[in-house]
């Protein structure tokens, strides 16, 4: 019950220029948004039907709101969303750019608890993809999937249990024998507050490393950003005192700071984006509703600020980033769930920003 992330994706499919929005609405509908070209700073967004894009959870007392996941396949002309529906099964909607949106289920995924949440990282280098989700006993699970559509599934050595509905992120290490992407990392938050990392290793192994302290809410929202090009990746999450909290590895094991601002609530999801695709930016909607912005300088310090009228936003609200106009604009997605359950977004374009729009 601890997942407010993970129900929004923005996406810039490979084989397209165009980004895509999905969310899960509050009547349990996935949900696809697709910009129009040349919309300039501010977009225009077109409504993309998806077939059998019902029966989706959607957030109960029972359960939390359903994840959805991005991943390609195909050397990148297939792109796939994932999404959990409320009878357990793992479902995928692709689309290769031929034909029009289609949907399946993967083999093998069932009994999922509804609500889970879901991530997509890539193995051996990333020649495969894989989905990553808890199961009902809090064991950590591995969907792989190929390019001749077989699916395999695994469950994975994680050092805690999971709790119902967590979070989960994916990274990418600098080192290791995986050097082209690097060593596909799982990170989560175990149901006694532990931050667990899962490395992968060769011959398909995985490798649990050394959590480090700290006291984090069960199944917490992550997420992970690179403060630069072929560094080992931060990973970013608010704390039980409200502190957001930066976990790095040092080659040994993860270590955790603080970064400064404080007055948040958790859990609380976060998302991390770059502006002018180097400086590292990390957002989150802190406990009086405003969408706070932090940002790594060159000597690797923080500075903290409020995105302009980002303010009246629910505290830990979900959100996410994506791109458009090939990279420019940087777009900060929030769904507050309310009137009907449709995002907003802020634009960052030209060194400001923008908004909120709505679609």
């Amino acid at each position: 019950m601890s997942r407010v992330g993970g129900q929004l994706a923005a996406v810039r499919p490979q084989s397209r220029d165009l980004l895509h929005v999905f969310f899960v609405d509050d009547s349990g509908v996935l949900r696809c948004l697709v910009e129009e070209p040349f919309s300039g700073a501010v977009a225009n967004w077109r409504p993309v039907q998806l077939p059998q894009a019902d029966g989706l959870p959607f957030s109960t007392d029972y359960h939390p709101a359903g994840a959805v996941a991005t991943g390609h396949q195909m050397r990148g002309e297939r792109f796939d969303v994932f999404t959990v529906d409320r009878d357990g099964m793992l479902r995928l909607y692709y689309a290769d750019g031929r034909s029009g949106w289609r949907s399946d289920v993967v083999p093998d995924a069932l009994g999922i608890p509804p609500g889970s949440g879901l991530v997509t990282g890539y193995l051996d280098g990333g020649g495969k993809l894989a989905v990553f989700s808890a199961g009902r006993a809090g064991e950590l699970l591995c969907f792989t999937g190929t390019d001749d559509e077989r699916w395999r599934k695994l469950q994975l050595p994680l050092g805690g249990t999971l709790p119902h509905g967590a979070n989960l992120a994916t990274g990418y290490l600098a080192t290791g024998y995986l050097a082209e992407r690097g060593r596909l990392a799982v990170f989560a938050v175990d149901r006694d507050g532990a931050f667990q990392v899962l490395v992968e290793e060769t011959g398909g192994m995985w490798n649990p490393l050394s959590p480090a302290e700290a006291r984090l809410p069960a199944g917490a929202p992550l997420a992970t950003g690179y403060r630069r090009r072929g560094v080992d990746p931060s990973v970013f999450v608010v704390d039980d005192d409200g502190d957001l909290r930066e976990f790095r590895f040092d080659g040994q094991t993860w270590r955790s700071q603080v970064l400064p601002g404080g007055g948040l609530t958790s859990p609380a999801s976060v998302a991390t984006g770059y502006q002018d695709d180097q400086q590292l930016l990390v957002f989150v909607v802190d406990e009086v509703g405003r969408l706070r912005q932090y940002a790594c300088r060159p000597d690797g310090s923080w500075t903290v600020g409020i995105v302009p009228n980002g303010n009246g936003l629910p505290a830990g609200t979900p959100l996410a980033t994506g791109y458009r106009e090939n990279g420019t604009v940087l777009d900060v997605f929030a769904l507050p769930r309310q009137p009907a359950g449709a995002p907003i977004h802020y634009s960052g374009y030209g060194g400001g920003w923008t908004g909120p729009h709505s679609f």
